[in-house]
Parts: structure tokens; C-alpha cells; sequence
């Protein structure tokens, strides 16, 4: 059952909305308000507007006429907001954010509050560069770690930046069996096979840029969902969590060509809850295989450190000076492991390209609750149309 029952909004802003704003989630909201001007919300047949007063979060019924962003909502699509079953770019996406004044975009920068007070998750708000850990002490998110390092060690680093590289995990022998497997696949994947992911060159010419389900069709790839290496670090940190294999696109190989490309090959800031089902997915572990290693000429793994289980925004070229951005060159055998809730990014080669990375991702049971075979939770999200609110996606 992905779905939630419809919550009346003006019930739950009479009744639930006050405890919220004089409790921890208002006052995690607060952080979020400095530079934005008040939003109005329409839901069905009541509307609200949210803005800043003396640094607190206040709601009003009704419209003000200093709203510089009204937006409409149905009742449904409001609940899944409030839900976080679907983020406001999903929404946007599904053309369900119907805007009255100001941009959508003005939606999307009150979010991070919205998130706060309706679901009590933390604004990331970095102080310099630094990244601490639980007792305080700073931790280097690009600090060299292996496998000889303890438990201990290992959970308290990952703890804390939500992201790390081990090195050396794989031999060179595992790495040419798996180099083999990714050539043979590769070569029998279509663009129309559901079993891969296309990109496409200026010229028009199609180029494979992720292989799908690679653990359905291959024994040596299939075998490490139960590697014990890799249970060890997807565990580290929460238990319980089990490799996809039939599900979330089971074992993927990512595929990194050259060149300016239109499709998904090279993936912007995100977390891949982003467009919603946050308390579903997460939290969820990506380890990250390193076939051939990676560098800035092939592309690599970029991340913003601590930003696990908290809502932090896109950053600009000129904020990444500012926060703990890491990126994560690796050697062949490497493995990088981050929390899928990390804002990552997957960005273009600035050189030749050819990275090849196979993932692995270990999710809780709640995703397998309400996720089935062959299903992943963006897919059902990108789905969810008012026809397909009863059938199929549990409300």
C-alpha cells in the first residue's frame, strides 16, 4: 500500500498545524525562512498563507495579498505533500501545482520549511566546510578507509558524512569477471529492451548509459547481494537493510560516455528520494563498484557530506565553496558507499568519459512492503495520476 488516507486541510491546520509550530518541527522550520516571502496555498476549497513573523513560522487563513507565490492544490496531491509520498517537483512534474502568482519555483524554496514542520525533518545548514560527528569531533569526509578498519570506525565515519570511499575491496581478478559480464550485457542491450537506459549524442545517435536488473542475467553479478563485504558496509550504520535484485532496477551497471549527451547519463544534484516516497526508500545504502575507477577526465561521484536524512537545496557553483562538497576519485576495486538521501550528483566527464561503476543497493523492509518485482518507487510516483489513486497504489 504506497498510499496514504486524504487528510482534511482544514482540520489538520485548526487542530494539528499549532502543536506543530510551537513544538520541534516549527522550530526546525525557523531555519528556513530567512529570504522568503509569504506563500499562499489554496487546497481544495480553503487556502492559507505561510510566511516569516519575528523569525517564526506563522499561518493565516486565507489568501494575503503580499503573497508573492499562490499556489493550488487537490486535496490529494496536497496530502501526498504533506505525506512527503510526493515531493513538489513530482508534483510539478505530474502537473498537479497549478500557479496563481509568482513561479513554481517559489514553491520549491519554501519546501525545506514545509518538510520540517509537516514531517519534522532537519534543514541542512553546514557552518563552513566542516563535517562532526555525533560527539562533536570533525571527521574528513575524504579520509582514506579499507576494510581493516574496525566496525566501529567505519560506522562512525559513515554516520556522520552519509558518504565514503574503501579502498581495495575487490581483487583485480573479481573486477575482470565483472568487467566481462558488463561487456557481454552490454553488447545484447537494445534501446527498447526495459532492460537499459539511453542517452543520445548531438548528432541523434543513441548510446547505452546504465544496464538494469544486470543480476537477473548474470550469475557473478546476481551473487552480490549476499557478498558479506558489502552486507558488512550497507549495515554498518542501520541493520536490517537487503539488496534489490528483482526490484529499484535489482543491480545496475552505470555507464559513463563521452561528450554532451541529453538523457540521464550525467545526473545533477539529487537525492534519489527526490521525488518522493522518503519514508519508504530510506534509509537506503548504494554501494558503488568501481570497474574501472573513476577521476574528473571520466566522471565521478560528487556529494555534499552530513546531508543524509535532512532536506538541503540544490547548491550554486559559487555555495559548493562554501559547504563540504566532496568528490571521489577511485581505483579499479574501490568501492564508494552513501546513503541514497546524500544530496549526490553524477556529473558529465571532462575528458573522455568510460566509467563504469556497478551499483548495489541495499534498501529497509518497508520498501519491500510496497514495493513489488519488477517495481521501483519513482515509477509508481510518475504514475500516480487521479485515475490510479484506488487502483494499484493503495489509497
Amino acid at each position: 500500500m504506497l498510499g496514504h488516507d486524504r487528510i482534511d486541510a482544514e482540520t489538520y491546520h485548526r487542530d494539528i498545524v499549532p502543536g506543530l509550530l510551537i513544538g520541534e518541527p516549527g522550530k526546525r522550520a525557523e531555519a528556513g525562512l530567512p529570504g522568503l516571502d509569504p506563500l499562499g496555498m489554496r487546497i481544495g476549497e480553503g487556502a492559507w498563507t505561510y510566511r516569516a513573523h519575528d523569525s517564526r513560522l506563522r499561518i493565516v487563513e486565507g489568501i494575503d495579498a503580499d503573497a508573492t507565490c499562490v499556489v493550488r492544490l487537490s486535496p490529494d496531491a496536497w496530502t501526498d505533500l504533506v505525506t512527503l509520498l510526493r515531493t513538489a517537483a513530482a508534483l510539478a512534474i505530474a502537473g498537479e501545482v497549478h500557479v496563481e502568482r509568482g513561479t513554481v519555483h517559489d514553491l520549491f524554496r519554501w519546501e525545506p520549511v514545509l518538510r520540517a514542520l509537516y514531517q519534522n525533518i532537519e534543514i541542512y545548514l553546514p557552518h563552513g566546510r566542516e563535517v562532526f560527528d555525533r560527539q562533536g569531533r570533525s571527521v574528513d569526509p575524504a579520509a582514506e578507509l579499507t576494510l581493516d578498519h574496525s566496525d566501529r570506525e567505519l560506522a562512525d565515519h559513515f554516520e556522520a558524512t552519509g558518504v565514503m570511499r574503501v579502498r581495495g575491496v575487490f581483487s583485480a581478478a573479481e573486477i575482470a569477471v565483472f568487467e566481462a559480464e558488463v561487456d557481454r550485457l552490454a553488447a545484447e542491450a537494445r534501446p527498447d529492451d526495459d532492460r537499459s537506459w539511453w542517452a543520445e549524442r548531438e548528432s541523434g545517435e543513441q548510446v547505452l548509459c546504465r544496464i538494469v536488473y544486470a543480476s537477473e542475467r548474470s550469475a557473478p553479478i546476481g551473487a552480490l547481494a549476499h557478498d558479506p563485504r558489502l552486507v558488512r558496509l550497507a549495515t554498518l550504520v542501520h541493520e536490517g537493510l537487503a539488496a534489490s535484485t528483482d526490484r529499484m532496477e535489482g543491480i545496475s551497471v552505470l555507464l559513463k560516455p563521452p561528450g554532451r549527451l541529453k538523457g540521464l547519463a550525467n545526473i545533477p544534484w539529487h537525492t534519489d528520494c527526490g521525488l518522493g516516497g522518503h519514508h519508504i526508500m530510506c534509509p537506503s545504502v548504494a554501494i558503488g563498484i568501481q570497474l574501472t575507477g573513476s577521476s574528473a577526465e571520466n566522471g565521478y561521484l560528487e556529494a555534499i557530506p552530513g546531508s543524509q536524512g535532512r532536506t538541503c537545496p540544490q547548491p550554486s557553483a559559487a555555495e559548493l565553496a562554501e559547504l563540504p562538497h566532496l568528490t571521489v576519485p577511485t581505483d579499479p576495486g574501490d568501492v564508494t558507499v552513501h546513503m541514497t538521501d546524500v544530496l549526490h550528483a553524477s556529473p558529465a566527464p571532462a575528458g573522455e568519459g568510460g566509467r563504469r561503476t556497478m551499483y548495489v543497493t541495499f534498501h529497509p523492509p518497508t520498501l519491500f512492503e510496497h514495493v513489488g518485482p519488477g517495481e521501483a518507487v519513482n515509477d509508481l510516483i510518475r504514475s500516480r495520476t487521479a485515475g490510479e489513486l484506488e487502483a494499484g497504489l493503495g489509497r
